[in-house]
C-alpha cells in the first residue's frame, strides 16, 4: 500500500466525524432557535429545517426537545471553559486580580462569539423552569461561587471597586453581554459592529476601568 493510501482516513472515522459534525450542526442551530423562540416555541422539526438536515437525525442525536436543551447549554459551557482554560474550579494561589482580567476577557469574547446563548438563559429567566434549576445548581452557582471570592480577594487588595460582591459580578455580566445582545442596534447607531476584533477589545478595555482600581500605595 502506498504512504498516500495508508494515509487516507477510514470509513469508520469518516462517519464517526460526520455524526460529530452532524450533531454540532444540529446543537448551533437548536441554540439560534431556542434564543429566538424560547423553549416552548422552538420544535425539533424546526431545528432540523435550519439546521438543514432530516428531522430523523434530531431524534436519533438527541430523542427529545428536552435532551435538546440541556446538551445546548452543556455544549455552550464546553466552548466557554474550552476559551477560558478550565479556569472554572476552586480558587488556585496566584495573583486574583491577573486571573479576574483574564476571566473577564474571555467571558466578553465569549458573549461576542455566542450571543445566542445570553438570550436562550435571558428567555429561561423568566419562566420557574426545571431547567434553570438545574443551570444554576450545575454550572451558573459553581461559577459565581468561584469568581466572587476573586472578587473579594481583589477587593482586599484595593484593586477592585467596593461593594457586595453578587451584585458587582450581575453588573459586570450585564455590561458585558449588553453590546452583543444589542448587536444590530448598536451597528445601526454607530456604523460599526461590536463583535469586530477592535471593538472587543475597547469593550475588555472599558469594562477594565469600570470595574478595576489601581491599589493605593500604603503610607508612612
Amino acid at each position: 500500500m502506498s504512504a498516500t493510501g495508508s494515509a487516507r482516513p477510514k470509513p469508520a472515522r469518516r462517519r464517526q466525524q460526520r455524526s460529530v459534525d452532524t450533531r454540532l450542526k444540529i446543537i448551533h442551530s437548536a441554540l439560534s432557535q431556542f434564543a429566538l423562540l424560547g423553549f416552548d416555541g422552538a420544535s425539533t422539526r424546526g431545528i432540523a429545517e435550519a439546521a438543514d438536515v432530516p428531522h430523523s437525525l434530531v431524534i436519533y442525536h438527541f430523542h427529545t426537545k428536552e435532551e435538546l436543551w440541556y446538551e445546548t447549554v452543556k455544549e455552550a459551557v464546553r466552548w466557554y471553559t474550552r476559551r477560558s482554560f478550565g479556569v472554572v474550579g476552586p480558587v488556585r494561589e496566584g495573583d486574583p486580580v491577573r486571573r479576574l482580567k483574564r476571566n473577564f476577557a474571555h467571558y466578553i469574547r465569549f458573549s461576542a462569539e455566542y450571543p445566542d446563548f445570553f438570550r436562550m438563559i435571558t428567555r429561561e429567566n423568566s419562566l420557574a423552569s426545571e431547567r434553570l434549576e438545574w443551570l444554576v445548581t450545575n454550572h451558573v452557582g459553581p461559577t459565581l461561587a468561584h469568581t466572587t471570592e476573586l472578587i473579594r480577594r481583589a477587593q482586599a487588595l484595593g484593586a477592585f471597586v467596593e461593594g457586595d460582591p453578587l451584585s458587582l459580578l450581575y453588573l459586570f455580566l450585564g455590561s458585558a453581554t449588553s453590546p452583543y445582545r444589542s448587536a444590530r442596534e448598536i451597528e445601526l447607531l454607530t456604523g460599526e459592529a461590536p463583535d469586530t476584533e477592535d471593538a472587543i477589545r475597547r469593550h475588555i478595555e472599558l469594562c477594565e476601568r469600570l470595574f478595576f482600581r489601581t491599589p493605593q500605595a500604603a503610607t508612612v
